[in-house]
């Protein structure tokens, strides 16, 4: 024996003990016990005669058997390379779950006081901001400046383990407006944009009753949405709600903001941009069936009732997927009402990198195909 079907034996022994393993673990299914046992078996009957492995290949067709074992070896380890990420996937998940319920129940217990006697005094009571915030010191201030000043006077902050002041800048505010109601939600770690949006979401299913509140308003935090869109928003949510109880059932459940129909603005967006915005719509429509014309647009209105069927489990910006995926499974009825889209220096730099929308691409491959 040769020192090589020597060190090929005892890998295929080692092989076969961590099968061993997993069955005394439990954690055992069909395609282990091929790849360890039936696998393990093979190579030590392989690295003991020689020929059985070009028989081997030739069952195939292929003139070398080691040929064969190295296109099956390419199999196996994409196929354990998925296995883990889904296990790593799974992880991130039950992580975020943690840290949003921390941030949330760490909030109400101090601070449950501040909703428990507050009543609407005008119609724009009924809404609530939702806005995710990583390291924006810089802008985040003026954004919830431009809300209050439009009279709206609910807004939930999701500061999402931002390492500069950003959290002493919404401290701040909070002081700046006492008569506001403005939730500062702690993530102890940075998660993502959609572990953030995940956290806002669930608290505002939970306490919207509470804050009195009729209306989810999706915001961004880098000052490139305009809040005075919300006039066509409040306007279209009239229109409906004049159809009638006879129509009912035909009412909106969401209004979608889009930068791609009439009367909508949007300055300074790259040509690139609009190029990926483009694909992003085919590819919607091809993977989820949602006919969106602006399919990643946060800018959105979203009922109470409605609100309550999504379920965001993404940390990226995947979400966004989810919701467009959720909007097609539970037939929610949605209108589209055109937005003014600001592009800045600021938020190219920062959040609307080309890289972005391809890391968006290969998350969403891996969600629809290989995550289980």
């Amino acid at each position: 024996m040769s020192l090589l079907q020597f060190v090929i034996l005892i890998s295929a022994v080692v092989f076969i003990l961590f099968g061993l393993d997993l069955y005394r673990r439990k954690k055992m299914n069909i395609m282990h016990f091929f790849v360890f046992f039936v696998g393990g078996a093979m190579i030590i009957a392989f690295s003991l005669n020689q020929s059985l492995l070009d028989q081997f290949g030739r069952f195939f067709g292929i003139a070398r058997g080691a040929d064969v074992l190295v296109y099956i070896s390419l199999i196996l380890l994409f196929y354990f390379y998925i296995d883990v990420l889904n296990k790593h996937t799974k992880d991130k998940f039950q992580l975020t779950k943690l840290i949003s319920q921390q941030a949330i129940i760490a909030w109400y217990l101090q601070n449950k006081d501040q909703i428990a006697h507050r009543n609407n005094t005008h119609e724009k009571d009924d809404f609530v901001f939702n806005i995710r915030v990583y390291n924006e010191e810089k802008a985040v201030g003026k954004v919830i400046d431009e809300i209050i000043d439009a009279w709206f006077r609910k807004i939930v902050l999701v500061n999402d383990g931002s390492g500069d002041s950003t959290l002493e800048v919404l401290q701040e505010k909070k002081k700046q407006y006492p008569l506001a109601l403005i939730v500062v939600l702690d993530h102890t770690i940075n998660r993502w944009g959609g572990a953030a949006n995940q956290t806002g979401y669930n608290f505002i299913k939970k306490y919207g009753d509470e804050l009195k509140i009729k209306w989810f308003v999706g915001f961004d935090s880098d000052g490139q949405m305009n809040v005075k869109d919300m006039d066509a928003f409040i306007h279209r949510i009239h229109a409906d709600q004049k159809l009638g109880l006879d129509l009912e059932n035909k009412k909106p459940d969401l209004y979608l903001g889009s930068r791609f129909l009439e009367g909508s603005r949007v300055d300074n967006m790259p040509a690139f941009r609009k190029i990926i915005l483009w694909i992003a719509k085919l590819v919607t429509r091809i993977f989820y069936g949602a006919n969106i014309s602006d399919p990643h647009n946060w800018y959105r209105v979203i009922s109470l009732p409605t609100l309550r069927k999504f379920i965001i489990t993404a940390d990226g910006m995947h979400y966004a997927n989810e919701v467009n995926e959720q909007i097609k499974r539970h037939h929610m009825k949605y209108a589209e009402i055109p937005v003014h889209i600001r592009y800045t220096e600021y938020s190219l730099k920062k959040w609307q990198k080309n890289s972005n929308s391809l890391r968006l691409a290969a998350e969403m491959i891996y969600k629809k195909l290989f995550f289980k």
